[in-house]
């Protein structure tokens, strides 16, 4: 490695050849923490994980015995091992909140104060952090795969992917659905916000196609990746055979 950084450095090995070698060892050196244990209190696989952008330091955990549970990664208790352990301030117990399986959990973007969960219960549900109390709910009548915020902050449209054949934005600042973007697919998997574009939305579906949209518009979608052609859209191409799960 050393002797890869010294060529980079004489400009006798270019970036490409020195950038696999760097990543390579960072992933090398990682190793779980030996000072801090996040303490383990779900009874059942947790499905999703959301740290707060603001501060870095509170973590939502939340899976298929619907309990939520609230971290302060900074907070830490004292036990007899080495090691310190991080167990949950505040919950929502099993059974308090959502009836089913949580398949996704996510911060407000501007703050800790309220976060947003997703259910196979059919309800995409609001909460208030401080008392992790439920402050809103949109009853979707099918199952929530996924749902994403925006974090660019022009609006307060909540992006839900569930098994119908619609995208549903859920409005915060009026607590009803704004807009059903029309996916056709099987169920939608996967979505995401572009962060520069606060109006343009990604969504993956069940039947492997990759859809671009621009929520602005009344014909709203932009692009489509399909696994099928001859479907109307501005660009159709190959996409994934199968349904898509996750999108960055």
């Amino acid at each position: 490695m050393d002797a890869l950084l010294r060529g980079r450095a004489s400009g006798g090995v270019s970036a490409r050849t020195v950038q696999p070698a760097v990543s390579a060892s960072v992933l090398r050196s990682l190793a779980l923490s030996e000072t801090k244990r996040v303490a383990r209190v779900h009874s059942l696989p947790v499905h999703s994980l959301a740290i707060d952008r603001a501060f870095s330091r509170f973590m939502l955990s939340a899976g298929a015995d619907t309990s939520i549970q609230l971290y302060d990664l900074d907070s830490v208790d004292a036990t007899h091992t080495c090691a310190r352990q991080i167990a949950p301030k505040q919950q929502v117990p099993s059974g308090a909140g959502h009836t089913r399986l949580v398949t996704s959990v996510e911060w407000y973007f501007g703050d800790c104060g309220m976060f947003s969960t997703g259910s196979f219960d059919n309800t995409l549900r609001i909460w208030d952090a401080s008392e992790m109390t439920e402050a809103c709910r949109f009853d979707l009548e099918a199952r929530v795969n996924r749902h994403r915020m925006s974090t660019a902050g022009a609006h307060m449209l909540i992006a839900v992917a569930d098994e119908s054949e619609h995208v549903r934005l859920c409005d915060l600042a009026s607590g009803a659905f704004a807009q059903a973007l029309p996916v056709l697919a099987q169920g939608t998997s996967a979505l995401a916000w572009s962060p520069t574009e606060p109006y343009v939305l990604a969504t993956g579906g069940n039947d492997g196609s990759l859809k671009l949209w621009d929520i602005r518009q009344a014909s709203s979608q932009l692009l489509l990746l399909s696994s099928t052609q001859g479907q109307n859209s501005t660009l159709s191409e190959v996409g994934h055979a199968g349904s898509l799960h996750g999108k960055v």
